[in-house]
């Protein structure tokens, strides 16, 4: 398998004028074509600082981040990012939404606007191009915004837990809608969360990170159940065992601090 992403001894201190916090530790680990990779851990052990390493909004300060074979760059647009809320404009329709990428980047040419018509019919939502995201459901606001980030065809999308201002049901449908897209589009993402059973119901391999400086405590691979949904891996009985492989480290983790 291809490696999209590849993070080889990576750290990551802060400066300060009066000290330096170590954020980041010795992390290696790849994320291969088409794979959907979750990270989870104890909160504030620098999740999101990962995703940021792994944009190239922040550089390491040992180690290098490779997209592609290439040196993660902001620049580059390898990486698509996907943020906890759905960000969009309310004054923008949804067509215009989908392609702002495309015009903060000056990439908006009729083939582009063509692929993210195609896409906005493929998802099921093309019949509310023209209408702006207060008349949408959440859930609908977070399809527009995965389709705004696909448009503009990165190697890798990096989201950071996209679900958590969305209620229980409705999370549970927009899940089933991510995987699938991502699937489909055959898509690799590294996926950032608190929520263990989002992060087994979505994901190939979870990684867990230890408490700060982080490092990995473990890498659950969750194969069998890679042909399932998500709403049939959380039905599955293999479900709960691996929940509790992961609550189990994630509480060690916590206890040895």
């Amino acid at each position: 398998m291809n490696a999209i992403l590849q993070m080889q001894n990576v750290c990551l201190t802060y400066h300060t004028r009066k000290n330096e916090t170590l954020a980041v530790k010795n992390l290696s680990f790849e994320c291969y074509d088409g794979e959907l990779l979750g990270i989870v851990g104890p909160s504030g052990c620098g999740k999101t600082t990962i995703l940021s390493l792994m944009s190239g909004i922040l550089v390491p300060t040992q180690g290098e981040v490779l997209i592609g074979n290439q040196k993660a760059d902001a620049r580059s647009g390898m990486t698509g990012y996907m943020l906890q809320k759905d960000e969009l404009m309310p004054w923008r329709t949804i067509l215009s939404n989908v392609t702002l990428g495309l015009e903060i980047k000056k990439q908006k040419t009729p083939q582009k606007v063509d692929y993210a018509i195609e896409l906005l019919k493929k998802y099921n939502l093309y019949d509310f191009k023209d209408f702006y995201p207060n008349q949408l459901s959440g859930g609908m606001k977070q399809r527009v915004a995965l389709i705004r980030t696909l448009v503009l065809e990165p190697k890798l999308m990096l989201l950071d837990e996209p679900f958590s201002a969305l209620d229980f049901q409705t999370r549970l449908n927009v899940v089933e809608d991510v995987y699938a897209i991502l699937k489909s589009e055959n898509k690799s993402a590294v996926f950032v969360t608190h929520d263990i059973s989002e992060a087994i119901s979505l994901c190939d391999r979870v990684i867990i990170l230890t408490q700060r400086p982080s490092q990995i405590k473990d890498i659950v691979d969750l194969s069998p159940l890679k042909e399932m949904s998500p709403l049939k891996r959380r039905e599955s009985a293999q479900f709960s065992e691996y929940f509790d492989k992961i609550w189990s480290n994630l509480q060690t983790t916590t206890e040895k601090k």
